[in-house]
């Protein structure tokens, strides 16, 4: 009998240490899908129970006394779809977004681990429409939000820009994972179908030390709707039609939800011919894109474990205009007259194209730790890239650049629990590429070979009051670059380059009352010379360029091929910048506002300086030396939203960068000039109409002008320390769009037309303006539907 009580004893003692104390609270705001404001007294319960809540007049509520780790909320509320959601406690307060029974949209809740953010640096988010993606790509997408413009290389290829920098400079983070890519290439668009992303942060502060190197100018963050769980079969199938190109485009995405486990999928596919400016057909800008994405989800109470990948396959032809014969078709390109040579309007893509395949495959594991999270992720990326040229007989069917890249990433970030006013998170990464040409494409390697290893240790830490945070972030990378290459089957090099360098970012954002707040945020970055700033050699793309490590000045100019310096004939230092960015937030009544300043000073900035005209069997293509200076860049951002009522709203955003080479006291080439952009929207019932006004000024701060023809007879005196351009500036011009949309029940159709008025129109940041007009009016029809 003892021995029984002593196990009743025993048994009892396990289960009330076993048994959780029932001390756990749920709060978080309901509001309206649409208009985004609060619904109040609805009902929120957690299933299977009689606990529940109901909102306050605000949309607020607070559920307290739960002895369960996880839970389902069933959200209601008269005239809205309910949602039910899966809620761990490791995550942060839910914001719940509820539809309308007349709207297409679908009730959401919104959840996020909100340590992992830096508050004192403005991040701005675009919430993606599947519709009106259709036939844009992703740069082009990216460049709506405000402060961020493009660096085009004619109609098809498009990078984003922040602040007036670019590829190496602007760090491309794709569903949580490095996007790796030919990135040194300023004519290599982010390969990135737009139909995979549901969501695009812009991190604008050079503070993002969580990233790693490369950030100068921000962050970029395509995120992908991740699989819902307990929820049934569900998906949508879309497609579209634009006139300018006879673009034809489809896409389709299911998905499923269980209790443990989630998965969604996706594909699309698009068949785009020759696109026209107003005036003429822009020959051989026909586009082909295809690709598919999976994401899936296992969850347990401790732990989530999360499979993806994606596939990427694009062929891109380049305008045929841009490939002159001799030096007067190139000055009667820059004239402004039709490209010669123009073609009648085909589908055909011939030379000159680019052919590239990415993929990826990533696993991420977050184990719930108590109050601590920890997350270790890895992701395999492989892209392959060929570019070809308008070259003679059989040599037209090979490519001269022919590239193989594998990259491996391994992230492990620590989110500590909070204690007392201290937020923080920590972590280590290492990146490593490997990028191989195809032997016999070229006789000489546009880039050589190359190897690059990056390892960095990071830690953001924050100390929170009741209206003002306090943040202070530190880094330390390494990084190496290792090339080498056989030139013409006889001369050999190869060389390798340590780069080390620490970063720090120091921010602090102060809420002065629920209408006004401000930041502010100064930070360091850096970033190494890439293998182009350094090797690059030759032809790419409508122009020759030559690296730092590729050329000589002394006793005269030179590019040998059989000859490359290194670091000991010329020093190449990393760039090294320091970003100060401060706002002011503003939201009062039926306004939000947000307008941002921001100067960047860049020392040992690397760009490409014009030195003049050469001819050659190919053609006759203006060439440019890589170089090296100290740059500032400074600006501005305004973003002005006005609600007017329920159903008008309008929107005013303002976009400048200014930007010198202090060393030279000279102003830089291809950054963006003055932007104004102007939304107008009306909704009514299921029936949305929008008018869009964008005003794009004449870059005022420009080089002097050289044209080509001064080059004939080598007539024309160049100063070596000068910068300058092959044309002036275009001139200032207007664009109009419009917008008509329709929603009801499982069906949603929209109606677009761009640059309505078919303005002629040249971008001072497309790289082949010298050659030819932007495209004129493209009227876009698209429909989905949802089961």
């Amino acid at each position: 009998m003892k021995y029984f009580f002593l196990a009743l004893v025993l048994i009892s003692t396990f289960i009330s240490v076993a048994q959780k104390p029932c001390n756990r609270s749920i709060s978080g705001q309901i509001l309206d899908a649409d208009t985004k404001e609060p619904l109040p007294y609805a009902t929120i319960q957690i299933k299977d129970t009689n606990q529940g809540a109901v909102a306050d007049e605000n949309g607020a509520f607070l559920i307290e006394n739960i002895c369960k780790d996880e839970v389902h909320l069933e959200v209601r509320f008269i005239g809205y779809k309910s949602v039910v959601h899966h809620h761990d406690f490791h995550h942060a307060s839910p914001t719940i977004y509820l539809a309308s029974d007349q709207t297409l949209l679908e009730s959401v809740i919104v959840e996020e681990v909100d340590r992992e953010a830096i508050k004192s640096l403005t991040i701005q988010k675009k919430e993606l429409d599947k519709l009106s993606v259709v036939g844009s790509s992703i740069g082009s997408i990216t460049g709506e939000i405000s402060g961020v413009s493009l660096l085009q290389t004619g109609s098809n290829i498009s990078k984003p820009m922040i602040h007036g920098l670019h590829s190496n400079r602007v760090l491309v983070i794709n569903n949580g994972v490095r996007h790796a890519y030919q990135v040194w290439g300023q004519e290599h668009a982010p390969e990135i179908d737009p139909s995979h992303v549901d969501q695009i942060e812009i991190v604008k502060g050079a503070g993002t030390v969580k990233y790693g190197p490369d950030a100068l100018g921000g962050v970029i963050l395509y995120n992908s709707k991740k699989p819902a769980f307990d929820k049934e079969l569900y998906g949508s199938f879309g497609s579209g039609y634009q006139t300018n190109g006879g673009s034809i485009t489809s896409q389709l995405n299911i998905g499923q939800g269980l209790h443990r486990f989630a998965w969604n999928v996706g594909a699309f596919g698009t068949y785009q011919g020759d696109l026209k400016a107003p005036d003429y057909t822009l020959s051989n800008t026909g586009k082909r894109e295809f690709g598919g994405s999976f994401n899936t989800n296992l969850h347990k109470p401790i732990y989530d474990l999360q499979v993806s990948g994606s596939y990427f396959q694009q062929e891109l032809g380049i305008l045929r205009g841009s490939i002159v014969g001799n030096l007067d078709d190139l000055q009667r390109a820059i004239d402004r007259s039709t490209p010669s040579p123009t073609f009648p309007s085909t589908y055909q893509i011939q030379n000159p194209r680019q052919e590239t395949q990415h993929g990826v495959l990533k696993s991420n594991l977050s184990l719930y730790l108590e109050d601590h999270i920890v997350n270790v992720q890895y992701a395999f990326q492989l892209n392959a890239r060929k570019e070809f040229d308008v070259r003679r007989g059989e040599l037209n069917n090979r490519p001269v650049i022919d590239l193989t890249l594998s990259s491996h990433t391994i992230d492990t970030e620590w989110i500590q629990p909070e204690n007392g006013r201290w937020k923080g998170n920590s972590g280590i990464q290492i990146f490593t590429q490997s990028s191989s040409n195809t032997p016999g494409s070229n006789p000489v390697n546009f880039v050589p070979d190359y190897d690059v290893f990056n390892v960095g240790l990071f830690s953001v830490q924050s100390l929170n009051f009741d209206r003002t945070i306090m943040e202070l972030g530190l880094r330390f990378d390494y990084q190496t670059l290792d090339v080498s290459d056989i030139v013409r089957d006889s001369f050999t090099y190869s060389n390798n380059v340590t780069y080390a360098n620490g970063t720090f970012t120091l921010g602090l954002k102060k809420e002065f009352n629920e209408n006004v707040s401000v930041f502010t945020n100064l930070g360091s970055s850096w970033r190494a010379p890439n293998v182009a700033e350094l090797y690059s050699y030759g032809y790419h793309n409508s122009r020759l360029q030559f690296g730092l490590w590729r050329y000589e000045l002394e006793p005269e100019v030179s590019t040998p091929w059989n000859s490359v310096l290194d670091e000991d004939d010329r020093a190449v230092p990393a760039e090294q910048g320091f970003k100060w960015v401060s706002g002011i937030e503003l939201n009062k009544g039926k306004t939000k506002a947000e307008f941002v300043f921001f100067i960047n000073q860049i020392n040992n900035y690397i760009f490409q300086r014009p030195f003049g005209v050469s001819t050659g069997i190919a053609g006759t293509f203006p060439f440019f030396f890589y170089d090296q200076t100290d740059a500032l860049f400074a600006g501005s951002d305004w973003d002005i939203l006005h609600q007017h009522n329920n159903q008008l709203s309008s929107e005013v955003k303002i976009s400048f960068v200014y930007a010198t080479a202090t060393n030279e006291r000279q102003a830089l080439l291809e950054v963006p000039p003055l932007n104004i952009n102007y939304l107008l929207d009306y909704k009514q019932e299921n029936w949305s109409y929008g008018l869009n006004i964008s005003y794009t000024a004449k870059q005022w701060n420009e080089p002097p002008v050289i044209e080509p023809i001064t080059f004939q007879e080598g007539n024309a005196e160049i100063d070596r320390s000068e910068i300058f351009d092959f044309m002036s500036p275009p001139d200032a011009f207007f664009l109009v769009g419009t917008r008509v949309s329709y929603k009801k029940n499982r069906w949603n159709a929209i109606f677009k037309i761009n640059n309505a008025l078919n303005t002629s129109y040249r971008m001072y940041t497309d790289r082949l303006r010298y050659f030819g007009d932007a495209p004129g009016r493209n009227i876009t029809i698209a429909i989905d539907y949802s089961f």
